[in-house]
């Protein structure tokens, strides 16, 4: 017979390499359809270093808030998973800027992406916890 707790844990950990899987896969998405620096006529050109694909992210902030009623430890780490690819995909933003030459400063704004999620994610943590709370 299976001991509860084990089991309660295995689903957890499993819940957490999900969500973990589903943000990589978002980020390589986004990185991997970005266009790069494309020549649009004889003097203008555009850069797309990571693609609009990216914003997908925001669609799972709500995947560790359904993890709140079961454990508060496994919500948090799954917001972690969720948020740290974010996180290197903004590295991997500004990198391919700087490398290609096209840097301003201005790449550096790409962090606010991941850290817009961690508000999500937190909301919608911090919302699920009162209102389970109440109930």
């Amino acid at each position: 017979m299976s001991n509860p707790q084990s089991s309660g844990l295995r689903g957890d950990c499993v819940a957490v390499l999900g969500i973990g899987l589903l943000s990589t896969a978002v980020a390589v998405l986004a990185l991997t359809t970005a266009r790069g620096v494309v020549q649009e006529n004889a003097i203008t050109y555009s850069t797309e270093f990571i693609s609009g694909w990216w914003w997908l992210a925001f669609l799972l902030a709500p995947l560790p808030a359904a993890l709140v009623r079961r454990r508060i430890a496994t919500a948090t780490v799954a917001a972690v998973a969720l948020v740290l690819p974010q996180f290197i995909a903004a590295a991997v933003c500004v990198a391919r800027y700087r490398a290609s030459g096209w840097s301003d400063g201005l790449e550096g704004l790409s962090y606010l992406h991941p850290v817009l999620l961690l508000l999500a994610t937190g909301a919608a943590c911090g919302l699920t916890a009162a209102v389970s709370r109440r109930t």
